[in-house]
């Protein structure tokens, strides 16, 4: 991706020759690393908001899951207290 030779910086640029065009050069290949890394931040960034919400389902679901076994526990240790304090 060139810049365009309109643009006034590359017009004071040229005025230098051969340095002017490699510091063009070196400008437009900046242009293009910094678009690169800037998508591929927001492509981790929103992988990463995708995954936060998955952690956060599988956590809700884990916590669901919990109560259910602890429920299940406590009334198994009732009625066994029960059942010893009756024999």
């Amino acid at each position: 991706m060139m810049i365009a030779a309109s643009d006034p910086v590359s017009a004071v640029l040229i005025q230098y020759g051969a340095v002017g065009a490699i510091a063009l050069m070196a400008l437009a290949a900046v242009r293009v690393l910094f678009n690169r890394v800037s998508e591929t931040a927001d492509r981790e960034r929103d992988r990463a908001d995708r995954l936060e919400d998955e952690l956060r389902k599988l956590n809700e679901l884990l916590r669901t899951e919990y109560l259910g076994t602890l429920a299940k526990a406590t009334e198994a240790i009732s009625d066994a207290l029960s059942a010893v304090r009756r024999s």
